[in-house]
């Protein structure tokens, strides 16, 4: 009997760690005017299946306390530390975690916005929003599907497709296609379906056939389905 417990809770711990990736961030106490606001402890930051992301800090964690400090994910772009440290993060690509507490352990999860490539950011950011004060920053290795299996997941894929523009006229088009077969339904307000596209390659399609209205679009990656809602002029 204990050994059926220890198999299942390993495999039970094997599947748990299968869905997600987790990369370590470092580098921080880059606050060379306010050394008080530097970033000490451990920080981490996972990606989870259902499209959102998580920051964990350790319980060696600390900063100094602030009325309105923020935690972001950010992309560099090749920006030196010394760049990012002059710059809101509101001007830059982010994912917004919300404010934080100063020590302890704590955990900011926050979902990934439509059309957001995710392997692009590569720095966690901590800024005073109130008083567009800098924090610190710190680096963590960028996410990619060769080292992180949740990019290879399905449900991963089909969060990142959507149909642009959207009111639309003529042609709609399609986001983060990269290489997989999708395929698209359209409905009108009564339900009934309008347009069928099967294993779409191309990133666009023609809507010129239907009436101006409202639609729901649905998408469809290997039985993983999400819906958008298409307003037709």
């Amino acid at each position: 009997m204990k050994t059926l417990l220890l198999i299942t809770f390993l495999s039970f711990s094997f599947l748990q760690l299968q869905g997600q990736c987790i990369e370590n961030a470092s580098s921080f106490g880059n606050n060379t005017t306010v050394p008080s606001y530097n970033i000490s402890g451990d920080v981490s930051v996972t990606l989870n299946t259902n499209n959102t992301a998580t920051i964990n800090f350790a319980s060696n964690f600390e900063t100094a306390s602030g009325p309105d400090v923020r935690l972001y994910l950010i992309k560099s772009e090749g920006k030196s530390i010394s760049q990012l440290k002059s710059l809101n993060p509101e001007n830059l690509e982010n994912i917004s975690f919300g404010l934080i507490g100063f020590s302890g352990a704590q955990s900011y999860t926050a979902s990934i916005p439509q059309n957001t490539d995710i392997t692009k950011f590569d720095r966690v950011f901590f800024y005073c929003l109130r008083f567009n004060q800098f924090w610190d920053v710190g680096t963590f290795t960028s996410f990619k599907s060769s080292s992180c299996n949740v990019l290879n997941i399905d449900n991963f894929a089909v969060n990142n497709i959507s149909i642009y523009p959207n009111p639309a006229k003529n042609k709609i088009h399609i986001t983060q296609l990269d290489k997989v077969s999708v395929e698209i339904r359209i409905f009108n307000l009564l339900g009934k379906q309008v347009l069928h596209q099967p294993n779409i390659k191309q990133n666009s399609i023609d809507i010129s056939s239907l009436n101006e209205g409202i639609y729901l679009v649905k998408i469809n990656i290997d039985g993983k389905t999400k819906s958008q809602k298409l307003v037709i002029q």
